[in-house]
This record gives structure tokens, sequence and C-alpha cells, in this order.
């Protein structure tokens, strides 16, 4: 056997304990239940703002960036990607016009700490979209979401929407 693939494993073995280690300082003990429903209430306000196609509703709960660093907003489904605010945003102008309703089962959001600075959100969520004119369909997603804790307060950075069915 060579010592390549010996040395593979122990690197690998040594980066999964670093990775694990980081994660066990967020233990349910360390949970802080304020952060909890403040990403709660944030994911809900943009529940709210998208289903009553509220541009200004949306920008508000999005990450901002400093001057000179990488935006962080995204938006990926199975059809498409979207990279940073103003994309995202765009795309959000382009579907308001026609027929959209986001509707989470609100018993089922999750919120969970991943750091004292980032969240991620798990909503099964409804979705009826159409464009404009057209019938509009509806489908079920689970929507993962990741918040960050900014200046601003907690702000959405991620969003990925998977297909239920």
């Amino acid at each position: 056997m060579s010592r390549a693939p010996k040395t593979i494993a122990i690197t690998f073995a040594t980066v999964a304990t670093v990775v694990l280690s980081g994660c066990a300082s967020t233990s349910a003990g360390d949970t802080n239940a304020s952060d909890i429903q403040e990403v709660r209430a944030l994911f809900l306000r943009q529940a709210a703002g998208a289903t009553a196609k509220d541009i200004d509703a949306m920008d508000a709960v999005f990450a901002r960036t400093s001057a000179g660093q990488a935006d962080t907003v995204s938006f990926i489904a199975r059809a498409y990607r979207y990279w940073g605010r103003d994309e995202v945003l765009a795309h959000f102008r382009k579907i308001f016009a026609g027929t959209w309703r986001f509707e989470p089962d609100e018993e089922q959001i999750r919120v969970t700490l991943l750091g004292n600075d980032v969240a991620q959100i798990f909503a099964p969520t409804r979705i009826t979209a159409g464009p404009e004119g057209q019938p509009a369909t509806t489908s079920q997603f689970y929507m993962t979401e990741f918040a960050l804790r900014t200046t601003d307060g907690w702000r959405i950075s991620s969003i990925i929407a998977v297909p239920a069915q």
C-alpha cells in the first residue's frame, strides 16, 4: 500500500475533527432563544413581503455587504440561479408581475443556529406562481435559507428552493 492513501485518510480525519469540533460550540445549551425568534420573524417578514409582492420589503430582508466585500445574497432553485442582491431582486420584480404567493407551513418552520452569526431556516412552503395573464400552479417546496447577523440585525443571505415532489 502506498503512503498517499494513508496521508489522505489522516488529512481527511484531521479536517473532519476540526469541522466537527467547531460545530460542537453551538450545542443546545448555547442556543439563544431570542436569536431564533428574530430569525423566524425575519423569515415571516420575507414571506409576507413576497406574498404582498412588496419589493421594498424583500429588499429589507436581504443582507448587504460593505464596499469591497463579496455579495453574499443568492437564490438557487432547480430551474435557475441568481447571484447577488441585484439579480435576486430583479428576479422577484419579474415574478411579482404575475401570480405569486409564498405560504410557509408556520408550524413546521425550523431555525437552527450554526454559530453566533449564522442561522439555517427550513420551511416546507407552498408556492403558487404563474406568469401574468396565465393560469398559476401551486407546488410544495422545502425552503432552506441562511441568515447572517449583520450590523442591521439578522438578514437573509441565501435561499435554496427544493421541490418536495
